[in-house]
């Protein structure tokens, strides 16, 4: 990537978080002038881009100093009255019904306004599809103690992840193996009671996701550190996935079990948008102490407190 492309792509970057033009302009400045000073040091633009960092990467380490355009701003303030929200739909509800579990769910509100609000359409199906999952799951679940197979509603995560897919042929071949997993799982299951034989069909998107996942690494991601990063979201992914399994299959966990699930995309966070803030993570922090004081305890009455931290330590980041 040369300079120009830099550049361009740095401004794509921050035109797509509604920076005011001016600002973008400044930036812009700034970081040519920083990449000729260092092609002058008679650095290559490979060592100038790791240098100067991935424009997402920049847009996080400035974004505090930016100014959003106003309809961002809006977009925000609604963003922070959405725990305010959730806190007094969950205490109406939990004190004329006394129903509060599942009536938790009602706190998902905030990461969703806020996927809603501050993405773009691309990124916001997929970002919802884990809290549709969670919602159906829990709510299927609790009310029907079917928590298994409900599980299986989890795989439309990686389903809807592959609609953007532009290759054609591994869209059908993941999508496939993934219904075709699923199919056998379910067979196994109820036609010859044995849900364990029938884990066995989920080899098979695991194979193609690890063939075409090979096929990237070798044809896309040449940098070092972005390979160890995406093997490690990978087994992350498959650990996870494992141990879910494992413990609702084992030890009929699948009431709780699910949270270990939120690895997954704390993970990504982690690993390719470099936040170095806790904000990003506090929903799924909060999510945990919540369902787990409320499940293993039953305190779901105050354990909602839990999610008050979410913009305490927002405003705590950002002061």
């Amino acid at each position: 990537m040369n300079k120009k492309l830099y550049l361009e792509a740095l401004r794509q970057e921050l035109l797509s978080h509604e920076i005011k033009d001016e600002e973008i302009k400044d930036v812009l400045i700034d970081y040519e002038q920083m990449y000729d000073d260092a092609l002058e040091r008679g650095l290559s633009d490979e060592e100038v881009y790791n240098l100067l960092g991935q424009p997402k990467q920049v847009y996080y380490e400035l974004r505090d100093t930016l100014t959003l355009k106003s309809s961002k701003k809006h977009s925000n303030k609604i963003i922070a009255l959405s725990p305010f929200f959730a806190v007094i739909t969950f205490m109406l509800i939990g004190l004329t019904t006394d129903i509060w579990h599942p009536t938790w769910l009602v706190f998902l509100l905030i990461p969703v306004t806020a996927i809603i609000l501050s993405t773009d359409t691309k990124e916001k199906i997929v970002a919802l599809s884990p809290f549709l999952a969670i919602v159906i799951f829990i709510l299927v679940g609790t009310y029907t103690s079917n928590w298994n197979p409900t599980w299986l509603i989890f795989l439309i995560i990686p389903i809807v992840s592959m609609i953007y897919e532009k290759n054609t042929i591994k869209k059908l071949m993941f999508v496939g193996s993934l219904l075709l997993a699923a199919a056998f799982y379910l067979i196994m299951g109820y036609m010859y009671n044995d849900f364990m034989i029938g884990l066995f069909g989920f080899l098979l998107p695991a194979i193609v996701g690890l063939y075409f996942a090979e096929l990237k690494f070798e044809l896309v991601i040449k940098d070092p550190l972005k390979r160890k990063s995406a093997i490690t979201f990978l087994i992350v992914l498959l650990l996870s996935l494992s141990t879910f399994l494992a413990i609702g299959l084992l030890l009929d966990g699948w009431g709780y079990s699910w949270m270990i699930l939120l690895l997954i995309p704390v993970t990504s966070i982690f690993l390719f948008d470099h936040s170095k803030k806790i904000t990003p993570y506090m929903p799924f922090i909060a999510v945990v102490i919540f369902y787990s004081l409320g499940y293993f305890f039953g305190l779901f009455e105050i354990s909602w407190i839990a999610f008050l931290l979410i913009p305490i330590v927002a405003v705590i980041e950002n002061a």
